[in-house]
């Protein structure tokens, strides 16, 4: 008789159209930059997260943002462990949505499933000349994350290949690590970076 292996964690990417969720899976399973935009429908991935255990294995399905397909994609909630939700860093409708649209969504079918809140395209902070009132600041996205229940809050810009590692990680984590042990962790999180401020 073959025995079992663990269960393999599914993630699912949610946020609008155009904030970034493809290009930041595909630059991060093939460490290229996606220079055009084309709309996708359902994608599923496997990615390696590398663990203190070793190299662990996660599906991770990118989702349509449109309206068009809201009833499909519910669907692909199904056994989720973990949620990233999306939005763009430049774009103050996006992180609208999110409050409005995204987590009620996820609550909705999943209530009791993690997520992670994530601010995409990052890059674009410095194409604008007042960020201020043009771009969501990094403070803010982590108020917002605190007030929304979200586990994390994080950054990335797929164009400069940055940020996305430590997003699937703590995604990964978030998933298999039971609620209370999260606590502690983000406790733990937080007590070391004001250590690491307070050093400076």
């Amino acid at each position: 008789m073959t025995k079992k292996g663990p269960k393999e964690v599914k993630c699912v990417l949610v946020g609008d159209g155009g904030v970034g969720k493809t290009s930041m899976i595909l630059s991060y399973t093939t460490g290229k930059i996606m220079t055009s935009y084309e709309p996708t429908c359902f994608d599923d991935y496997l990615v390696n997260i590398h663990t203190h255990n070793g190299q662990e294995k996660m599906q991770v399905s990118d989702t349509a943002g449109q309206e068009t397909y809201d009833r499909l994609r519910t669907l692909s909630y199904y056994d989720t462990d973990v949620f990233i939700v999306c939005f763009s860093v430049e774009d103050k409708d996006s992180l609208e949505n999110v409050k409005t649209k995204w987590i009620p969504e996820i609550k909705e079918f999943r209530p009791n499933t993690p997520f992670i809140l994530v601010g995409t395209q990052t890059d674009l902070r410095g194409s604008v000349t007042d960020i201020t009132d043009a771009c969501v600041k990094t403070t803010k996205g982590k108020k917002l994350a605190k007030k929304f229940g979200a586990v994390d809050y994080l950054e990335c810009s797929a164009l400069e290949l940055n940020g996305m590692d430590e997003i699937f990680t703590a995604a990964y984590h978030a998933a298999v690590t039971p609620k209370k042990k999260r606590r502690v962790w983000k406790s733990l999180k937080s007590a070391f970076k004001r250590k690491s401020v307070a050093e400076k």
